[in-house]
């Protein structure tokens, strides 16, 4: 079976990283997803605005939310000033999604929607 890997989209006008999950994300990928979304984070620099599309992911596994939340708090350290995650319609999933938010510190930065679009449409309002 091949691996899925995270889509990383650079939208450097609109100072925005958009992440595209895989349908089944494996630790292994997310291991090098980590390391490649640092690598834009630091290049981007300060100010920046995440979009997180997720709607293809019914649950994360229990080994990656707590991965994904950490990453979310180094993020903000690194100039993250909003997050907007697009979720599948899994109940699950949108549990998962407000933890991540919570987890991270991120709650008051972060946003939940439905998809792509709406959420790109808030990010741009705050800018």
């Amino acid at each position: 079976m091949k691996v899925e890997e995270f889509e990383i989209i650079v939208h450097q006008s609109e100072r925005t990283i958009e992440v595209k999950y895989p349908a089944r994300p494996t630790l292994e990928a997310f291991l090098r997803y980590d390391k490649a979304i640092r690598a834009a984070i630091t290049k981007m620099g300060p100010p920046w605005d995440c979009l997180v599309d997720q709607s293809r992911v019914q649950a994360l596994s229990p080994e990656l939310a707590p991965r994904v939340a950490d990453l979310n708090a180094w993020a903000v350290t690194k100039g993250m000033e909003h997050t907007a995650r697009v979720l599948s319609s899994s109940a699950i999933g949108e549990l998962q999604g407000e933890r991540i938010l919570r987890e991270a510190g991120v709650k008051k930065i972060g946003s939940l929607h439905k998809d792509r679009e709406t959420a790109w449409k808030h990010l741009r309002s705050l800018r």
